[in-house]
C-alpha cells in the first residue's frame, strides 16, 4: 500500500456521520483564562467576574473530578472501537493559559483542513502549540492534510482600541461586540459542519476579519454561511445547534428561530425543532462561565447514537422517543465548570461520510 492510498487520519465534514478518531481534552492544571474587562463583562456573569484574572488556578476539587469525567469519556469511546488522543499535560498557571479540556475551541476541521483559531483571548495564544502540537505535528507527515496556522497576533493588542465607535453592534439586541475589527479574531467553536456548507456566526470572540479569514481558508466547493443568534453574551454556536442527523436538529429558541435558520438554504428541508423544555440551572458546582445551554452541546456518534451529560436525564428521554437516538449519559458536570461540555471537549478528527 502506498503513502497516497492509506486513509487520511484527519477526514470529518460534519457532525454526525460515524466518528472513528477523536481528540478527548485533559482538565489538569487548568487556570481561569483572563482578558480585557470588556470581554470578561461580556462572556461571564457578573457573579464569577472577579475570578477570571492572571494566575487563578480553579479548584482542585473541580480539576480532579473533571479529570476523572474525561477519562470515563474517553474510555467509553474507545470501548467502542473509536480511536482516541489526548492533549499534552501542560502547566497552564505557569504559563498564563487556560485549559488543555475545550480542545473544540483551538480548531477547526473540515474535510482533511484544519483551521487554527486567531484567539482574541490572549491567555489562549499558546494553546494549540502546548497541548497538541505532538498531535498535529504527526498529522502534518501526510502531505494531504492541510494545516493552517493562525496567523501571528500583534504584540500590542488592538481588538479593544476606539470603543465604542470601534464596534459594531448585534442588530437583534443592540448589543455591541466586545472587539473591534482591527485584526482578525475568530474562535473555532463559532462553526459547525454541515457537509458542503459550514454555518458560523458573529460573537464577542469572532469578527469580520475572522468570518472572512475563515471563509478564504474552507476546501474548495464548502459555502459559509452565517446564522442570526440574539444572544447578548454570544460566544460559540454549539450551545445554539444540536445536529443530530441529516435532515434533522435541535435549536436553542432562545438564541435562534425557525426565520433566521431558514435564511440559510441548507436548512430548508431539514426538520428543526425547538429545545423542549427550559434547561435546569447547573450551581453545584458553579456555572463559572457557561449558561444552562450547555444540555445542547452533545456529542454525536453516529446517526442514531448521541453521549448526553447524564444530569439532563428530561432531554435524553426527548431524544429517545422523539429523535429515535440511542442514549449514552455520562456525568460531566465538573468538566462544565471549565468552560464546556461534551462537544467543546473533543474534536473530531475522523468520520466516514
Amino acid at each position: 500500500m502506498t503513502a497516497n492510498s492509506k486513509p487520511l487520519a484527519v477526514r470529518s465534514w460534519d457532525e454526525w456521520s460515524p466518528l472513528k478518531s477523536i481528540i478527548v481534552g485533559t482538565a489538569a492544571n487548568s487556570c481561569f483564562p483572563f482578558e480585557h474587562e470588556r470581554m470578561i463583562s461580556s462572556t461571564t456573569t457578573a457573579a464569577h467576574a472577579a475570578q477570571f484574572k492572571k494566575d487563578n488556578p480553579f479548584p482542585q476539587y473541580i480539576l480532579k473530578a473533571a479529570d476523572k469525567e474525561l477519562d470515563k469519556f474517553a474510555k467509553v469511546l474507545r470501548d467502542r472501537g473509536i480511536e482516541v488522543f489526548r492533549p499534552n499535560t501542560v502547566d497552564w498557571r505557569a504559563v498564563g493559559g487556560y485549559t488543555g479540556s475545550m480542545v473544540r475551541d483551538g480548531l477547526l476541521v473540515v474535510g482533511s483542513t484544519i483551521i487554527e483559531s486567531a484567539y482574541s483571548w490572549r491567555s489562549r495564544e499558546k494553546e494549540v502549540d502546548l497541548m497538541l502540537k505532538d498531535t498535529l505535528f504527526k498529522l502534518a507527515e501526510d502531505p494531504r492534510i492541510t494545516i493552517v496556522r493562525a496567523p501571528k497576533p500583534p504584540a500590542r493588542e488592538t481588538l479593544y482600541d476606539g470603543y465604542p465607535e470601534a464596534n459594531k453592534v448585534n442588530p437583534l439586541n443592540g448589543v455591541r461586540w466586545a472587539i473591534n475589527n482591527s485584526r482578525i479574531a475568530f474562535d473555532a467553536a463559532d462553526f459547525m459542519r454541515f457537509g458542503n456548507v459550514v454555518v458560523g456566526q458573529y460573537s464577542h470572540v469572532t469578527n469580520d476579519k475572522g468570518i472572512d479569514y475563515v471563509r478564504s481558508h474552507l476546501p474548495k466547493g464548502v459555502l459559509l454561511e452565517l446564522l442570526d443568534v440574539d444572544d447578548p453574551h454570544c460566544m460559540h454556536l454549539d450551545a445554539v445547534l444540536l445536529p443530530l442527523r441529516k435532515g434533522l436538529l435541535i435549536y436553542n429558541p432562545d438564541r435562534t428561530n425557525k426565520e433566521a435558520l431558514s435564511n440559510i438554504k441548507l436548512f430548508d428541508n431539514w426538520d428543526c425543532k425547538p429545545f423542549p423544555f427550559v434547561p435546569k440551572a447547573r450551581s453545584d458546582p458553579p456555572s463559572y462561565m457557561t449558561s444552562n445551554w450547555l444540555v445542547l452541546n452533545l456529542l454525536v456518534l453516529d446517526p442514531h447514537t448521541i453521549m448526553v451529560d447524564e444530569y439532563d436525564p428530561e432531554f435524553a428521554e426527548f431524544l429517545r422517543k422523539e429523535c429515535g437516538m440511542e442514549v449514552i449519559g455520562i456525568p460531566f458536570r465538573h468538566v462544565n465548570c471549565l468552560g464546556g461540555s461534551l462537544h467543546c471537549a473533543t474534536l473530531d478528527l475522523v468520520r466516514d461520510s
